[in-house]
């Protein structure tokens, strides 16, 4: 049999997880709209992208996945209202050519300092709290 000191540990754990379990709600705005779509960016900080355009991609479970337009690039995002937040963000490390890798540079620091998302159809604007922005046009499929 089990002691007494074991029932109330498993009592205790069973009754965490199912209060876990209970007061799990999914985050609600952008996140719905942005899994599953992809996005390639037409302006960092208002500037037309030059040459190989960054692009990403929202996946399921808040996965971000994309290119900076030189190196691949992949993390997790968090959506609550108008607020995003991406975390964990990693890339591949080729070399290009300067301008190409500038690009990629103010590209991927906006996104590490993301704070805000704005969608207007086929639109989208990622902002971080210093102004800096970059503007989405969505990709086909």
């Amino acid at each position: 049999m089990f002691s007494r000191r074991t029932l109330v540990s498993l009592t205790v754990a069973s009754g965490l997880a199912a209060a876990a379990c209970a007061s799990y709600a999914p985050p609600r705005g952008p996140a719905y709209t942005l899994a599953g779509t992809r996005w390639t960016a037409e302006s960092i900080n208002g500037q037309p992208v030059a040459g190989a355009a960054p692009q990403i991609a929202f996946g399921a479970e808040y996965r971000l996945t994309g290119t900076g337009g030189c190196n691949r690039l992949s993390g997790v995002y968090e959506t609550a209202g108008d607020r995003i937040a991406v975390r964990g963000l990693g890339r591949t490390r080729m070399a290009c050519a300067a301008p190409v890798m500038s690009q990629e540079e103010a590209f991927v620091s906006i996104l590490d300092s993301a704070n805000t998302v704005t969608q207007d159809g086929d639109r989208l604007v990622i902002a971080a709290d210093d102004g800096q922005n970059v503007t989405f046009e969505q990709a086909p499929g």
